[in-house]
């Protein structure tokens, strides 16, 4: 809406006048000894509204500044006289001339003249000086970059990411081949095979009952322990004469077909392990070497007296082992991603308490306006008398309507970035009409003002002055506040800025406008970094060849 009307009031006589402004420049010494410092005062009376840009930087070399003072600020009615002092200072002798300095009011400049400075030698009386010794090296560490320190903080982070994965994975990987550990038949022979290396040579120096209550502690163990995950499993903490009764009955119910034969040697084995153990009597010779051979028979024939499982059972194993994985590996995954995001939090927690929510938002989260100031600009032609500006982004032809009755008296032409209720909204607009008058531009800001409220904006706050483009090109800027209506919400508005520019020749009308919102920190840098970018390329007469 405001492209289509706020180009549309281009007609008539001149420029506003400059409001007064006036700068001096003054030194507190024009002769000083090396090292000493003089003070450079500038002196500034503005409106109180106005903007005032003093130097930045050594701009008054040949001399050093050593220290920028706070401005002093006095207000007189609407008037305001402000005191900016500079320390400057010279090491070497001679006579100097502190150059031309520029002060900025609402962008216009104001030039100081050049001051002459004598700086003369330090007589020194080397009679009476007195002499010291030569101070020792101060090793001084270097400054790092940033950088190096933002890089070296995520590397810590991706560190304690990657350990925390390794353990969580290794644990994993633990428990899955602990899971995948040998069947209770194959486990039992592996462990009577190892029980016999273990005691194939004999103990020398030991007390030889010691080796053999080791030895049918042990042996007895492996045998409860298979009966524990094949027959009853309760093997393993129950006495001998309770483990032999419960298998009488298993047999007797039918539910393993072991001979009564082969309990009877596991109970003769109990007992004899029961005697070794607690009344500390010692088998004969062979016996032990006999209970192993009896041992391994019993595991045996237990495992073909134990029923073959039935294909329901089988596939019930199968099932319960495959979900039992989809469940590990579904742990595995929800504990990783709850301690990376743990972790994070806790890194981003370190790094808002170091530096700020504001910083790691607009670095890490991102901000559209920081992205558009610190990408890559364009700087292009746009429309005939050309406007050349630099922009974050290539600006869009836009077609406006014209009525009828004025399509045969202007020809314009409109390029856009955004909208008025976007973050930022950038436009350039060349108006060119028949006839050689220049466009009033007072009347064209005030049709500026009135698209700007037709459009939803309100309580505008309008300032003009006089305006003139590092080439030379004198034009008017408008600049000043308002409430800017919301993009999800027309009910809603949020407070804002703009700055447009506005130049006239013979038959042409050329506007830049920059409108961006308060809260939005790094637009103001953006829309002063544009209408700073601002020239006009004069145009040729046609007749010159």
């Amino acid at each position: 809406m405001v492209r289509k009307l706020i180009f549309l009031l281009p007609f008539i006589l001149f420029f506003g006048a400059l409001q007064a402004q006036q700068v001096k420049a003054s030194i507190d010494s024009s002769t000083i000894r090396i090292g000493e410092q003089i003070t450079y005062a500038f002196q500034v009376e503005a409106d109180s509204k106005d903007l005032v840009i003093f130097p930045e930087g050594q701009t008054f070399s040949p001399l050093e500044v050593i220290e920028s003072y706070k401005i002093d600020t006095s207000f007189s009615g609407a008037k305001m006289n402000l005191i900016k002092r500079y320390g400057l200072t010279q090491f070497d002798s001679g006579s100097y001339t502190i150059p031309r300095q520029l002060v900025t009011i609402n962008q216009q400049p104001f030039y100081t003249d050049s001051i002459a400075v004598e700086v003369n030698n330090v007589q020194v009386d080397t009679t009476k000086q007195g002499l010291y010794d030569i101070k020792d090296i101060v090793v001084v560490e270097p400054a790092s970059s940033k950088i190096w320190s933002y890089l070296l903080y995520f590397l810590l982070v991706a560190l304690i990411i990657g350990a925390f994965l390794y353990f969580i994975i290794r644990r994993n990987r633990k428990k899955a081949e602990a899971e995948r550990k040998l069947p209770p038949f194959e486990q039992a022979l592996f462990s009577l095979k190892k029980l016999d290396e273990e005691y194939k040579e004999p103990s020398r120096g030991i007390d030889q009952h010691i080796v053999t209550k080791a030895y049918y502690s042990k042996l007895t163990e492996i045998i409860r322990r298979y009966l524990d995950e094949e027959v009853y499993d309760r093997s393993m903490e129950s006495t001998s004469a309770e483990l032999i009764e419960k298998l009488l009955q298993e047999k007797q119910q039918g539910k393993i077909d072991l001979s009564k034969e082969t309990i009877l040697k596991l109970d003769q084995i109990l007992k004899r392990a029961d005697l070794s153990k607690f009344a500390r009597m010692s088998p004969g010779t062979g016996q032990t070497e006999a209970d192993r051979i009896v041992a391994e028979e019993i595991v045996k024939e237990t495992k073909e007296a134990i029923p073959a499982p039935s294909e329901e059972e089988l596939m019930r194993d199968a099932a319960y082992r495959e979900a039992l994985a989809k469940r590990r590996k579904r742990r595995l995954i929800i504990t990783s991603i709850v301690g990376i995001f743990t972790i994070v939090i806790l890194a981003t927690g370190v790094l808002v308490a170091v530096k700020g929510f504001d910083f790691v938002k607009d670095n890490f989260i991102g901000h559209p306006s920081k992205d558009l100031l610190e990408g890559e600009w364009v700087r292009s032609e746009y429309g005939y008398p050309p406007v050349i500006i630099s922009t974050p982004r290539i600006l869009e032809r836009n077609e406006i309507p014209i009525p009828d009755s004025l399509r045969t008296q202007m020809d314009m032409s409109t390029f856009t970035y955004g909208s008025l209720i976007d973050q930022f909204y950038i436009v350039v607009n060349n108006t060119k009409y028949g006839g050689d008058q220049e466009a009033d531009l007072e009347k064209a800001t005030q049709g500026f003002i009135s698209t700007l409220e037709a459009s939803g904006a309100k309580n505008l706050l309008v300032k003009s002055e006089e305006y003139t483009t590092p080439e030379g090109t004198k034009g008017l800027r408008v600049y000043g506040s308002g409430d800017f209506p919301d993009a999800l919400n027309s009910d809603k508005y949020s407070p804002g800025a703009y700055e447009m520019l506005l130049f006239t020749a013979p038959g042409v009308l050329q506007q830049i406008l920059v409108a961006w919102r308060d809260e939005d920190k790094y637009a103001v840098e953006m829309a002063s970094r544009i209408i700073n970018s601002v020239e006009l390329q004069k145009t040729v007469p046609t007749d010159v060849k």
